[in-house]
């Protein structure tokens, strides 16, 4: 089914809708605690939509299909590797609320001093661009499948882009969060609706086992494959599990809840809906290799990206094909929104206000906040054209966020954790990463091709080994480097943990101890946290971990069903 005129109407008034929306949303700010954090008073619901519309876009089912075009089922282990890291979130979320920062670089710089903070808050500037355009890359792969070229890469990008800039300037996370509440269930309903269009192409359920072999079936990949078989996949989960808390956009979607509760149903919860959108996306990878297998599309060779952008022109008829490429447009601006503002926190108050102009006032900062975001999206620009594929750009951010996780955990759960640990640990991981990883790749093929070592794990398939190379070294250099160094001051960390321990609606013990909060926001706390809070906190994580057994037993049921 070709691109049509009216796909092309439902496209426009969508983009309208979501920009007047947006707008609308813009009276609320009124200080930068609005426009970085919502006045920290979003219910479960704008919570579970904000975790799912800023963690979903359309560069997962373009790397999960992908992936299982070629591999079968498997291919979903590129997003369910945080499958069983999904339930840590239960306990992460109240951390993140109860520091009541608007950064992890303000973690950083409370935790281990202004050296670290500044050093985070470059590195969330260079994982927002890397995310940016990881995205962007995403959209411009889509948009030419889907309309087999009649609309360009730069004009899907240029109309998504100035969408989203112009309400995340305006209404900063207010706007996002507001808009992510409508985007998100989009995702959802069109991250289905392929799935039965597709079984009815192939003969349902029964045709699809008969035109796909048994093998794409199983949940891992066979060793020889080297991608998503079961030692990538155990390193992804874990690399995924140390990365995850130093995720500059973590901060904020954790912590912009009405209370601790609010973020702990919101991230993990809203976390498990895309874990199900996950599934339907492997599943329309079988339909694609069905279809192509009974000559009801072309091979896509080494095009194995170009699946979901195939598959909604194949399967979708007019209309509704627009339809779903608003919600991939939805999938991105929710997304990029939520990194501009966050990004551009960083660039205003860590970067700025910390370091170049200190007297800077309220109004100021947040003046400056409305346009920093602007170099995050002309870096991610950059980046799409440098990455080879939106697979190789997922890998390449999971590895970024551990080189900072690492401490950050440790900073969390080891007192004698200190800056001159965590910049060993930091330096000797990134080392090792570069000259190993993708960066040692590209210039290994580009420059010097005689040094055979250099990037020879540079492959999203060498995930695991990659992890082995730099992971264990950089924890042993923490280690040694903490307890060589003299520890930090017991006062500075003395107020540290206490921020960390003091649940929302106790503020008053903070200023008592001559804490500093840096914004607290609403401060009315939940009652089960008040009155129950082992039961939360432990309950609610083996709640979530069973839930996590039964989408592995849904997704182990749905590749039987037929067979």
């Amino acid at each position: 089914m070709n691109f049509t005129n009216l796909d092309l109407i439902v496209v426009i008034l969508y983009l309208a809708f979501m920009l007047g929306l947006g707008l609308y949303q813009a009276r609320r700010i009124k200080n930068t605690g609005d426009f970085f954090a919502g006045g920290r008073g979003f219910n479960k619901f704008l919570m579970m939509m904000h975790a799912l519309g800023t963690g979903t876009h359309a560069d997962d089912p373009v790397g999960v299909m992908g992936a299982s075009y070629k591999h079968g089922l498997a291919g979903i282990w590129y997003t369910f590797i945080y499958l069983f890291v999904t339930p840590f979130y239960w306990i992460m979320s109240p951390l993140f609320r109860r520091a009541r920062y608007f950064t992890t670089a303000d973690f950083f710089e409370a935790r281990f001093g202004k050296s670290l903070g500044l050093l985070y808050a470059i590195m969330g500037v260079i994982t927002f661009s890397v995310n940016t355009g990881t995205l962007l890359k995403g959209t411009g792969t889509i948009a030419t499948a889907v309309t087999q070229g009649a609309m360009p890469e730069w004009a899907a990008i240029l109309s998504m882009t100035v969408v989203f800039m112009i309400y995340g300037v305006m209404g900063g996370l207010i706007a996002t969060v507001v808009t992510e509440s409508v985007q998100g269930l989009l995702i959802v309903v069109m991250s289905v609706l392929l799935v039965p269009f597709g079984l009815s192409a192939v003969g349902g359920i029964g045709g699809l086992h008969k035109l796909v072999e048994s093998s794409k079936f199983s949940l891992h990949a066979a060793p020889s494959m080297a991608e998503v078989t079961i030692p990538w996949i155990v390193a992804g989960a874990l690399i995924s599990l140390i990365g995850i808390v130093s995720q500059p956009h973590t901060m904020e979607v954790c912590s912009t809840g009405k209370t601790e509760f609010e973020g702990r149903v919101g991230f993990t919860y809203g976390n498990f809906v895309k874990r199900f959108c996950a599934i339907a996306w492997a599943f329309t990878g079988l339909i694609v290799i069905a279809m192509v297998a009974s000559g009801k599309l072309a091979p896509l060779g080494d095009q194995r990206e170009a699946a979901f952008g195939t598959a909604i022109r194949a399967l979708l008829p007019s209309g509704f094909t627009g339809l779903m490429f608003a919600a991939i447009l939805a999938a991105q601006m929710s997304t990029l929104s939520a990194f501009m503002v966050a990004g551009s926190a960083l660039l205003s108050r860590n970067v700025y206000k910390k370091h170049l102009n200190p007297a800077a006032t309220d109004q100021q900062v947040l003046l400056l906040a409305r346009f920093a975001g602007l170099l995050i999206v002309a870096l991610g620009v950059l980046f799409a054209f440098w990455v080879a594929s939106v697979a190789d750009a997922l890998v390449f951010f999971l590895a970024l966020n551990t080189l900072t996780g690492v401490f950050m955990w440790s900073g969390v759960l080891w007192r004698r954790t200190n800056s001159v640990g965590a910049w060993s640990s930091f330096a000797v991981m990134a080392a090792i990463w570069m000259l190993l990883g993708p960066i040692g790749a590209k210039l290994h093929t580009a420059y010097l091709p005689h040094i055979a070592w250099l990037g020879q794990f540079g492959d999203k398939k060498d995930l695991a080994p990659l992890a082995l190379s730099y992971l264990p070294a950089g924890i042993v250099t923490l280690i040694l480097g903490s307890l060589l160094a003299k520890p930090l001051p017991k006062a500075i960390l003395d107020k540290f943990y206490l921020l960390i321990k003091t649940p929302v609606g106790q503020e008053d013990k903070l200023v008592e101890a001559g804490v500093d909060v840096v914004y607290a926001g609403q401060t009315k706390p939940h009652p089960w946290e008040t009155k129950h809070p082992v039961a939360v906190n432990v309950g609610g994580f083996f709640i979530a971990l069973a839930v996590s057994f039964l989408f592995l037993g849904l997704l182990y049921l749905v590749s039987r069903i037929g067979s």
